[in-house]
């Protein structure tokens, strides 16, 4: 485990200020919208980040395969530090509609070349764990965001160069890491179709982890601030949810490690189908953030298990493509998640938030279940 650690702290360390930076931007310009476009308008304008994050791994497998893992992170940095400071400067849709999808290319990009890198250097029977330990940096450094944004509001142009800094920050240990990424080979191609075939629950999974993510990050804060809490309690909420997701990412890659991936999956859906219906029915804010911790806690472990199981059958030339399949999937998922949550919510009020994670997290536990039968599905190991 120590010798796996050692191949991938940069990226961990890397992913800690990415997601950050990407949480505390989402948030800002979530809530600064919030105060000028309609709920349709801003589940499109957040929606538009993730039609840009499925761009990126339609060449990232040729990007990554050319300039190398590290220059591939830098790049990736660079363009959303210089975009996130242009959304308080010109506030109209098609303008952010195009600074969402640029940031969701290069971020995209970024994942493509970081997550490649983890499975290039991992083995099958630590990647669920060494997975986890790269979402739960992810995860932390998204509930550092949360605590960032109480110390202004969105309207002070200070916090979105604050995110711009954190962004160029996150690629100093991939520099300082260069040595240790993998060798810049030209990688194999691997369709959408061959990852549904040799994994189809990991793929299902996959796409039903960016909805429900995309979900969470983008009218997280919406409805945080529609039921009525301020500006400290719509950190509050938001940190609950995700700290909670971290802190069973360990937990949960380690049980995927030893039981297989099929039914850790099955009980993060069961229980999470479970605690969002909770939430639709929770009042006052005591409940509200239980149900928030709740939730978080079955969605946010998904990626990291549905990933190792897609990868537990790919050969280690066709780690790239298969890094960029799955972000790919994972992108598909999240632009149905704020399209749908804008329109749900606008129909039903702030609780249609929790019950469209509901009805995701049901839907995933109908493929555990449909895979149970299926030794090919069931052992991911």
């Amino acid at each position: 485990m120590r010798t796996a650690i050692a191949a991938v702290w940069a990226i961990i360390v890397c992913s800690f200020f990415v997601q950050t930076a990407n949480a505390l931007q989402t948030d800002l310009i979530s809530l600064k919208a919030d105060g000028v476009f309609r709920s349709g308008i801003i589940g499109l304008l957040m929606a538009s980040y993730y039609a840009g994050y499925v761009i990126a791994p339609l060449l990232g497998r040729f990007v990554v395969g050319r300039i190398g893992h590290v220059r591939a992170v830098i790049l990736a940095m660079l363009v959303p530090a210089a975009v996130v400071l242009l959304h308080p400067l010109v506030i109209t849709a098609p303008a952010w509609i195009v600074f969402r999808a640029l940031s969701g290319i290069a971020l995209s990009l970024s994942y493509v070349a970081v997550e490649s890198w983890i499975n290039a250097s991992v083995p099958n029977l630590l990647r669920g764990r060494v997975f986890s330990l790269y979402m739960f940096a992810q995860l932390a450094g998204m509930t550092v965001a949360q605590g960032l944004l109480a110390l202004g509001s969105p309207s002070r142009y200070g916090m979105f160069e604050l995110a711009a800094v954190l962004f160029l920050v996150a690629a100093v240990p991939v520099v300082i890491a260069r040595s240790s990424a993998p060798a810049s080979v030209p990688p194999n191609p691997l369709s959408i179709v061959t990852l549904f075939r040799l994994a189809p629950m990991g793929a299902i999974a996959t796409q039903l982890a960016g909805l429900t993510w995309a979900s969470v990050f983008t009218f997280g804060p919406v409805y945080a601030k529609r039921i009525g809490l301020d500006m400290a309690g719509i950190g509050l909420f938001m940190a609950v949810a995700v700290a909670a997701g971290g802190a069973l990412q360990m937990p949960v890659g380690w049980m995927s490690d030893r039981l297989g991936r099929r039914p850790v999956l099955q009980a993060l859906f069961g229980v999470g189908a479970l605690t969002c219906l909770f939430g639709v029915f929770a009042s006052g804010t005591l409940f509200t953030l239980v149900a928030a911790g709740l939730s978080g806690a079955a969605i946010f472990p998904i990626y990291a298990v549905s990933t190792a199981a897609v990868n537990d059958h790919v050969t280690a030339d066709r780690r790239v493509a298969a890094a960029a399949g799955l972000v790919l999937l994972f992108g598909l998922g999240s632009i149905f998640g704020p399209l749908l949550c804008g329109i749900v919510i606008g129909a039903a009020g702030p609780s249609g938030f929790f019950a469209l994670l509901a009805a995701a997290m049901a839907s995933g536990f109908a493929v555990t279940l449909a895979a149970a039968g299926k030794p090919a599905l069931a052992q991911a190991r």
